[in-house]
This record gives C-alpha cells, sequence and structure tokens, in this order.
C-alpha cells in the first residue's frame, strides 16, 4: 500500500483500509485475504460504516481547494455523493444517531483556511461544530465520538484534545501535542439473547404429492398429521407420541424406503434420534449424530445432491449456520453456511429460484420482514427481500401447497390457532388463502 489514512472494521470483521497514495479502498478478510472494494480521486483518507453497513469514504487533498469530497458506498460497492466543497477531510465518526461528523484539514496555502468539523444529518444538511474562524481557534487533526455522542477533536493549534457534548459545550479534556488519531474502547458487548421463533414441520406423509401439517398436542405431545390437498384438510390420522423434552425437528425420507421419516432433537442434550416410519407406524429408530452446545437442529435437506436430507444446523446467538452431511445417520462431511445479522432467524430451507440448490427462508419477528438467501451448497450467492407479513402471523414453515413448483410461505397464529397460506412465484406473492383451524389445546409449532 502507499501511504493508508483510515481503518474500518464491518459487521462481519472485514478491515477496510483507505490509501491516500493510490485512492483505493482495500477490503481485508479476517484471514487476511486483499481485495480492492473501491477506489477515490485526490487519496482516500477515511472510513467510517454506518449502522446499515454503508460504507462513507473521504476524499481530498490539502492543497487543493474545495474539492474535497465524502462519498457513500452500500454493502455492494454501489456509490453516490453524500457531500462535497470540502477542502481536506480526512476523518469520520458517526453518532448515535446517524449523524455523520466530518474533520476538514482546511486549504494550505502559506496560511490555513477552511478548517472545520462539519456535523451532517443522515438526510445531509451540514452544519459547523467547530472551525478555525472561532475566537478560539480549532484546526482539527482528528475525531472519535464516545458511547455518550461526546465528541473528542485533537487540536492542531494548541495540541489540546477538546471535548464537546451533543449540546455542543466544549471544555479541553486533555493536554497534548500534536495528536493526530484517537479511538474509544468499546463497552462489552452483552451476550445476545436469542429472538424465539416458531418453526413447523410441513411434509408429504401419504404420498400424494401435498405436503402435509403434523401438530401436536401440547399437555399430552400426541401428534397429527392433516392430509392437506392444497389449502384444504381432506383427512387426519395419529402419528407418535413425542417424548417429553424432545420436539420434532423435520420430517423427510433418511432410509431411501420412498417413506417420510421424522427426526427428533433434544434441546437440552443436543442428541438426535432418527424414527423411521411406515405411513405413520414408527417401524425403527436409530441415534442420529449429537448437536454441540449452543446449537439446534432447525431442518433436514438433501444440500449435496446425494438423496440423502442433511441436517441444518443453527446458532441463534451467532447466527452461524453449519451443514453437516449425512448418509442416513451418520456424518460424511460438515460446511459452514452463511451467518446472519442480529434479529433475524433461519426458519425454513427450500429452492425458491429453481436452480435445485436449497435456499434459506429468514424470518425477522420484530419487523414482520422476510428474506431469501439464494445458495449453492452452502454458499450465498445473492439475496432478496421477501413479502413483509404481519408479526402476528409468524413465518413457521415453507412448502409447496399448491404444485406450481415453487416454495409457499406457511404462516401460523398462535393466539387464534389459524393458519395461513401465502403463494408465491420466487419472492412475490401471488394469491393467499387460509389453512386449517387447529383445535384448542393443538399446536402447529415443534418446540416441546
Amino acid at each position: 500500500m502507499n501511504n493508508p489514512r483510515g481503518l474500518a472494521f464491518d459487521r462481519a470483521g472485514n478491515l477496510f483500509v483507505a490509501d491516500a497514495g493510490s485512492g483505493a479502498v482495500y477490503k481485508f478478510t479476517p484471514a487476511g485475504v486483499r481485495t480492492t472494494f473501491a477506489a477515490v480521486q485526490l487519496g482516500a483518507n477515511g472510513l467510517a460504516f454506518d449502522r446499515a453497513g454503508n460504507l462513507f469514504v473521504v476524499a481530498g487533498n490539502i492543497s487543493f481547494n474545495g474539492i474535497g469530497t465524502v462519498y457513500k458506498f452500500t454493502p455492494t460497492g454501489v456509490r453516490t455523493t453524500f457531500a462535497s466543497s470540502l477542502y481536506y477531510p480526512f476523518a469520520l465518526a458517526f453518532d448515535s444517531q446517524g449523524n455523520l461528523f466530518v474533520a476538514d484539514g482546511g486549504f494550505d496555502y502559506d496560511l490555513i483556511f477552511g478548517a472545520a468539523v462539519y456535523k451532517f444529518t443522515p438526510s445531509g444538511l451540514r452544519s459547523t461544530v467547530v472551525s478555525e474562524n472561532d475566537q478560539v481557534p480549532v484546526i482539527p487533526n482528528g475525531l472519535a465520538i464516545d458511547s455518550a455522542d461526546n465528541l473528542s477533536v485533537s487540536d492542531r493549534v494548541s495540541g489540546n484534545i477538546l471535548k464537546f457534548t451533543p449540546s455542543g459545550v466544549r471544555t479541553i479534556f486533555a493536554a497534548g501535542n500534536y495528536v493526530t488519531a484517537m479511538a474509544f474502547q468499546p463497552n462489552p458487548m452483552p451476550t445476545p439473547t436469542p429472538t424465539p421463533v416458531a418453526r413447523a414441520v410441513v411434509a408429504d406423509f401419504n404420498d400424494d404429492s401435498h405436503p402435509d401439517l403434523l401438530i401436536q398436542n401440547t399437555a399430552t405431545h400426541e401428534t397429527v398429521v392433516g392430509y392437506l390437498n392444497n389449502a384444504l384438510v381432506i383427512g387426519a390420522a395419529f402419528g407418535p407420541t413425542l417424548p417429553v423434552g424432545w420436539r420434532l425437528a423435520d420430517a423427510a425420507d433418511f432410509d431411501g424406503d420412498g417413506q417420510t421419516d421424522c427426526v427428533l432433537f433434544n434441546p437440552a442434550t443436543g442428541q438426535t434420534v432418527i424414527w423411521y416410519l411406515s405411513d405413520l407406524t414408527v417401524v425403527g429408530t436409530a441415534n442420529g449424530p449429537p448437536v454441540p452446545p449452543g446449537w439446534e437442529l432447525i431442518r433436514a435437506t438433501d444440500f449435496n445432491g446425494d438423496a440423502y436430507p442433511d441436517y441444518v444446523l443453527y446458532n441463534a446467538s451467532t447466527g452461524e449456520t453449519v451443514i453437516a452431511y449425512l448418509n442416513n445417520t451418520v456424518v460424511v462431511g460438515a460446511a459452514f453456511g452463511p451467518t446472519f445479522p442480529p434479529g433475524w432467524n433461519l426458519i425454513d430451507v427450500a429452492d425458491f429460484d429453481g436452480d435445485s440448490h436449497p435456499d434459506y427462508a429468514l424470518f425477522n419477528s420484530g419487523t414482520g420482514q422476510t428474506v431469501i438467501g439464494y445458495l449453492s451448497g452452502p454458499t450465498v450467492i445473492g439475496a432478496a427481500f421477501g413479502p413483509t407479513i404481519p408479526v402476528t402471523w409468524p413465518l413457521v414453515a415453507t412448502a409447496d401447497l399448491d404444485g406450481d413448483g415453487h416454495p409457499d410461505y406457511v404462516l401460523y397464529n398462535a393466539a387464534s390457532g389459524q393458519t395461513a397460506i401465502g403463494y408465491l412465484n420466487n419472492t412475490v406473492v401471488v394469491n393467499a388463502a387460509l389453512g386449517p383451524m387447529l383445535p384448542a389445546g393443538w399446536s402447529l409449532l415443534v418446540a416441546p
């Protein structure tokens, strides 16, 4: 690199470096792999990320008058100009309200002029916090913002570190001597509390090519399969009773006999068990691979095309996912899948884009938003927002209810026991219908 000036980390732990000499912004993965994320004219001097993951880059040169610029880059690299007509912007910092503070070193020609610290609202409205034109002039050398939104500015004139409260009160925080960079140590992050989510098991139990609903009695742990034709119940039968402490994670054909089997998960011990079924009768059982502490078994789906369902594991605290490749109940390999941001939960796995690769269906229980993560094996190759749904009707499963080859959303209102189907074409809702109403005491949810 040629004169690296600014550093910033994104949420995934990638390090971004502003190189003033080349004008490039480099991205380093946690493993140290370097790529060029972007390039700007007049040198990249400082970096900062906003809460949405957009990267802001300041570019300018102390010997050029009035052409300093603040650029905004989306996570995919799309560039727009956020602010212009600055002199020598070289440092950035965001407060908790999304306001951007920019240190401008001014234009150096015999005497410095135009030096200031500017505040930009999220909409781009600019105001001056402090400048070299103040009664007590300040030429910024660096800036940083603490967790209480107090702004610290290192002053090139006095050598002091100045502190500005959110209301603008200025004090001398410390005496220094040409301080050029500052940073606050963040408060320890609390352990995330996973957002409780609901999931249901929807599978074809009677081999009629129509997905069926499996429900359970919350008191006795009995199960019943409601046989469906699209959204209509055409029959029902009792299934096996679940042991206390175990939940039904998914249903798939593990032994290749053409019959749908059930996989059970014990969240307390991490044990898994396969129930081999003939219709709804258990004809055999086998222990599956255990799940590590902190992880849960979400689904069983064939990810590697070998006709055996694989385990999809999810760590709700970290957002990490893992695919455990199985041959019946034996693990033959494993790979990390994508990691999800806080607030999002993995609900189901289905092929949404018709490329024969299972994709992830995510749900944000706080906002009702859904997202489809398009996968090739365990690798994300794209993503798109799905429909936003009422938070009282969470997404609990996906399945092709209408037989058009596209997975549909299965929604469930636990308060009323009502189910609903959102018919999709990829991520677009093309229709909707109410599904069966569950009787009192019975639930579509799979938690024990």
